[in-house]
């Protein structure tokens, strides 16, 4: 995709101070007026998060084609290469503050918008973002938000459709790049065929797959029709942090009433839209916020409801995926998982009771110590969630065995 880069597209622009307060008072007009409001959103969303973006000065896509430029000697080739550089200078800073996409928090913009959402001011979110941040403000996804690319933390049924969130990035990096293959569902039973068949999106009844979309794929078709529907709702779509060069999708936010594009880059679509805003998804949400009344929250610690112990992510993932594993389970699960592996957690005793006269009746079973606040939900997402092999789930059995959750 480096051929979607040219120095003209890569360029960023800024509004005024003045051209930038007037139109937000313009946008929140826009809010205030529309019975139904969604976003659509690209890598621009999460670049404060240090989650690199593509076609930006130094996005994916733009050091592709620098490296493809700097096999070239024509004239035309060598201006072209001295303009990618110079704006990819601009963004040293922004380079700086890159972490592992498993590390990322939900930016400013993500959580106005999920304060938006809650408070009713707007409706969905469709992004082509898979980073998993919508889902770590708290919302939804299917109810308030739509991955159209697939979601990180997803593990999804091709057979009942029964989606796992995860404690880690749910892709095998060792399988082709459209094997999406991650193993059996713990719902249904779908089992992955046998040998190196590939399985994706498309395929039906084989196991469980990770929810990447990569380039040259099919969308799931739920995803595309769950976007549709939204698109078709809403009486305005504001569109933020996206170059809108994946033409296959860039027609939802036009199915609205009222659309405005907000990015730093031009897009082919500026000249459509009803507002154009040249600034940061923060900076236009910050305004935006202000102007309606609407305070946004700091981000929730994220606890992923269908968790796996480390021992059984260790054996998916990569080593890459496992490390960022056990640093969110250190944050999510404090008292289930330290130096990679689940502890026996702290257990508050109650006070004891006073033995009865003449001791304790027949039959009586002694008192039950409570689990810690997670150790429950835990042991009901685990027991979904143990379907891998019975190898995996004999390694759960025993782990929680060992920490007091049967």
């Amino acid at each position: 995709m480096a051929s979607t880069v040219d120095s003209k597209r890569v360029k960023e622009r800024f509004d005024t101070e003045e051209e930038l307060q007037t139109k937000l008072d313009t946008l929140a007009a826009f809010v205030r007026d529309s019975a139904n409001t969604t976003f659509f959103t690209g890598a621009g969303m999460s670049t404060s998060a240090g989650v690199s973006d593509y076609r930006g000065p130094s996005g994916a896509w733009t050091k592709r084609k620098i490296a493809e430029l700097q096999g070239k000697t024509d004239a035309a080739s060598r201006t072209e290469l001295a303009k990618l550089l110079a704006e990819m200078k601009k963004e040293d800073k922004k380079a700086a503050k890159a972490v592992p996409m498993t590390d990322a928090k939900p930016t400013f913009a993500h959580m106005a918008q999920a304060a938006l959402i809650q408070k009713k001011k707007a409706h969905h979110v469709v992004t082509t973002n898979l980073d998993g941040l919508y889902r770590k403000t708290g919302l939804k996804q299917h109810k308030h938000f739509t991955c159209l690319h697939g979601d990180m933390y997803v593990e999804r049924c091709t057979g009942c459709r029964k989606e796992y969130e995860r404690n880690y990035h749910v892709r095998d990096r060792k399988l082709h790049v459209h094997n999406h293959s991650v193993g059996v569902c713990g719902e249904c039973g779908s089992a992955p065929p046998k040998g190196k068949q590939r399985v994706d999106s498309q395929s039906k009844g084989k196991g469980t797959i990770d929810t990447h979309i990569n380039f040259g794929e099919e969308l799931d078709d739920h995803d595309w029709f769950e976007a549709e529907a939204a698109s078709q709702a809403a009486e305005l779509c504001i569109v933020m942090g996206t170059s809108m060069s994946l033409r296959h999708v860039t027609h939802f936010p036009f199915m609205a009433q009222r659309t405005v594009i907000c990015n730093l880059q031009a897009t082919p679509d500026d000249a459509k839209c009803d507002l154009r805003i040249w600034a940061t998804c923060d900076a236009v949400l910050m305004g935006l916020v202000e102007r309606l009344g609407v305070v946004v929250p700091p981000p929730p610690v994220w606890r992923p409801a269908d968790p796996l112990p480390l021992n059984i992510v260790r054996q998916r993932a990569s080593a890459e995926y496992y490390e960022g594993a056990k640093r969110l389970m250190a944050e999510a699960f404090p008292e289930l998982a330290q130096d990679g592996a689940v502890k026996r957690p702290v257990v508050q005793r109650a006070p004891a009771k006073p033995k009865p006269k003449g001791g304790a009746p027949r039959g009586a079973k002694p008192p039950t110590q409570p689990l810690p606040k997670h150790a429950s939900s835990m042991q009901t997402h685990l027991r979904k969630a143990a379907g891998s092999s019975m190898q995996a789930v004999r390694e759960i059995q025993k782990e929680y065995t060992e920490i007091g959750v049967s």
